[in-house]
């Protein structure tokens, strides 16, 4: 990635004296000027040269010309998902009233995770009249993301059936999609199952940091360009503390109980990284 990242800067640098083989040649109408609004339109927001980790569905900024050469940015990426894991169980009800029953019902893992990172900072161009320039950046970014995995089953708790069948088919990403059942030590509960798991992710669920990029600019047409940067980012981490909700059914109190414990706490640390992906991104820039 530290390789990458420096092909990326010495390729800013560079470019600009080569792009143009007539060195006559102004371009200065094409480029941006002090006045003119940027947006840009990334394929990651680390492609447009502000961002941060953990998007997935894309970046925008939008930036202004402070000079001819500098600009003030402010961008944010997006991450959300919803994925529905589902697996047939036996019927319990069906199977109570004929052994030989073959119905089912429906088991489903709901996983949804939303979050997205923000950004502001400065950016340079070096180049003069040349349609490729050289575009460095700096700043500071925040993210954070909310993940949690909700499990609805088709067979109910009840006092006559207080271990329901839940269902064994595999999700995804190879685990199970029911939890199965926790057997609870000096509790009148026997066997509880998860309804619901929050911060399921084993990376982190917010950060804030700083980072510098390097990359270029290529001037397809008046005031539009597409580029390609990398960035290295210097991150603070943390993750909320891990909560379970479950189920049960409570003898003492023969009805069905739910509670939420803690079963992970907070964890946080430091980070250093280029950008994600290979370490390059792409993004469509225009100036108005």
């Amino acid at each position: 990635m530290k390789k990458i990242f420096g092909l990326m800067l010495a390729a800013a640098l560079a470019m600009p004296m080569f792009a143009e083989t007539d060195a006559k040649a102004d371009y200065s109408d094409w480029l941006p000027k002090a006045g003119d609004w940027n947006v840009v339109v990334g394929m990651n927001p680390l492609g447009i040269v502000m961002g941060g980790s953990w998007s997935n569905v894309g970046g925008f900024a939008a930036g202004y010309m402070v000079t001819d050469k500098m600009s003030v940015k402010a961008s944010i990426g997006l991450d959300f998902m919803l994925w529905n894991n589902r697996g047939y169980a036996r019927d319990d009800a069906k199977w109570f009233e004929n052994p030989f029953s073959m119905a089912k019902v429906e088991d489903t893992r709901r996983d949804t995770r939303f979050g997205g990172t923000v950004s502001v900072g400065a950016e340079w161009h070096v180049g003069e009249t040349r349609k490729v320039q050289g575009v460095f950046g700096a700043g500071v970014m925040y993210g954070a993301k909310v993940e949690r995995r909700n499990y609805i089953y088709g067979n109910g708790i009840t006092e006559y059936n207080q271990v329901p069948t839940v269902t064994d088919a595999l999700g995804r990403d190879g685990n199970p999609i029911m939890p199965g059942y926790v057997a609870l030590d000096g509790s009148d509960i026997l066997n509880a199952r998860v309804l619901s798991q929050y911060n399921t992710a084993a990376n982190p669920l917010q950060m804030v940091g700083v980072y510098g990029s390097a990359g270029i600019e290529w001037f397809v047409i008046p005031k539009m360009a597409i580029g390609m940067n990398a960035s290295l980012n210097i991150m603070y981490q943390f993750m909320n503390a891990y909560t379970t909700k479950y189920e049960g059914w409570s003898s003492q109190q023969s009805k069905l109980v739910e509670w939420t414990d803690a079963t992970r706490p907070m964890e946080n640390g430091f980070s250093f990284k280029t950008s994600d992906l290979i370490g390059l991104t792409m993004f469509l820039s225009v100036y108005l």
